[in-house]
């Protein structure tokens, strides 16, 4: 009772005011509620006899700047009279038709309906999220539960309830696992263990690529660099980007060469192959040397002109910055969510995995606009590989075993390029005399 005479008050309020002369009934008025100085409008909705019936927002009026995966959202809800989501429309988004439409249908919303404050809001548990969405849900589900939270305490007085929206076990194990594989890669990597790689890769394939939806996108990156900020509350997402970052500011292209299940898959599709050819050529009586490039005709000519390939992946880069439609160039989430892809992104995902069996890692070398940006942090990273020129045999055979192909000869020195180097020890492992090793920044001053 209490609830309706607070909003039959607010009626009467505004009613001489935005009802004609004539005093013709409204279905429909607006008016607004002042906390703390900031307006929130909004909707009383009346039945044919003149009672009230239901009241709506517009999120984006009541909540603080929420986004999704592509930007702001902005939701009508509907409220019973007793403070209950009664419906959901969605006036305005901008996320990728293909991967949230079913985000924002009935489906997914209807989850929402007859919730209150006294209820919870927790993705997972509560809330089930749509798989390959799952910032979209997450954005989604903060808004409705701080428009339900304010609703119900500025309209209808109700209590604000402590942990209305909580982060659900399960996205905390997500960040914990993802935080142990990024520790346990930089252990590996500056002990030279390649048997942790080669697990670190595996399970990135699995954990990264199928469970968590191809891993970094350079969409993340662009979102971030135009301040397009994702819930804070999406813990494993924020914990993967920054893990990135804080990866190429130290070492450089760490999650290229360990964490990236897209290059993991295709290194060792590569590998698969290199292995069954190895196993012909001993079955015929060849001797097998060092092999893991690529070593037939075509492609050792085409690697003389690599040095101009390596800037289609900057190319690219801007490209999806100014346009982000052009993220459809990306592979990552067709390979690994093929289940929700149109069949043509599913066959170009398949012809680059393809030209990866042949080139090893043709896509992580001159295509990725993630590798791209990530390389130009490389070249400031903190630690990084150096050759000790006194031990060095000048044998080459580390620069014929580098995967992308980034040792390179300079005034008759061998040379790496740290914005190619994926740090996945290759050369380190190969080298007889160990002439390579892990060298601090010019940046760092070490006693």
């Amino acid at each position: 009772m209490k609830e309706k005479l607070f909003l039959l008050f607010n009626f009467l309020l505004i009613s001489t005011k935005i009802l004609p002369q004539e005093l013709s009934f409204e279905k429909l008025i607006s008016s607004y509620v002042i906390v703390s100085g900031k307006k929130y409008p909004y909707y009383i909705v009346f039945d044919e006899e003149k009672k009230l019936e239901e009241i709506f927002i517009e999120s984006i009026e009541w909540t603080d700047k929420i986004y999704g995966y592509g930007g702001p959202i902005n939701l009508q809800i509907y409220f019973s009279k007793d403070g209950k989501i009664k419906r959901i429309n969605v006036l305005e988004h901008y996320e990728t038709k293909e991967f949230t439409e079913e985000v924002f249908s009935d489906k997914f919303l209807s989850q929402y309906y007859n919730k209150d404050i006294k209820d919870k809001f927790i993705i997972g548990k509560d809330i089930k999220a749509v798989s390959g969405a799952t910032i979209s849900c997450t954005a989604i589900n903060e808004i409705v539960s701080q428009c339900v939270q304010k609703v119900n305490e500025y309209l209808f007085s109700k209590k604000k309830q402590k942990g209305l929206y909580e982060i659900h076990t399960k996205e905390i194990i997500k960040s914990l696992l993802v935080s142990f594989l990024f520790l346990i890669s930089i252990i590996a990597f500056i002990k030279n263990i390649s048997a942790i790689r080669i697990a670190v890769m595996l399970t990135s394939i699995i954990f990264l690529g199928f469970f968590s939806y191809g891993g970094v996108s350079f969409d993340h990156i662009r979102n971030l660099l135009f301040l397009n900020f994702p819930s804070f509350k999406n813990l494993f997402f924020w914990i993967l980007i920054l893990l990135t970052l804080f990866g190429v500011v130290f070492f450089g292209r760490l999650y290229c060469g360990w964490l990236c299940p897209f290059g993991a898959l295709s290194e060792f599709l590569f590998r698969i192959k290199k292995f069954i050819e190895t196993r012909y050529k001993k079955s015929l009586g060849k001797e097998v040397g060092i092999e893991f490039i690529e070593d037939n005709v075509l492609v050792k000519y085409l690697r003389k002109f690599e040095k101009y390939y390596r800037y289609v992946k900057y190319i690219i880069l801007l490209i999806i910055l100014f346009l982000p439609a052009a993220i459809i160039l990306e592979p990552f989430y067709y390979t690994f969510v093929f289940y929700k892809s149109s069949l043509i992104k599913i066959i170009y995902s398949v012809f680059i995995l393809i030209f990866c069996i042949i080139f090893i890692r043709i896509w992580c070398r001159y295509f990725c606009p993630l590798g791209g940006f990530l390389a130009l942090f490389s070249k400031i990273s903190l630690f990084r590989l150096k050759f000790e020129d006194n031990n060095c045999l000048r044998c080459e055979i580390c620069k014929i075993s580098c995967p992308m192909n980034a040792i390179v000869e300079q005034d008759k020195k061998l040379k790496i390029l740290h914005s190619e180097c994926i740090l996945c020890n290759i050369c380190r492992k190969i080298c007889g005399p160990k002439a390579i090793r892990i060298e601090h920044s010019k940046f760092i001053r070490l006693k």
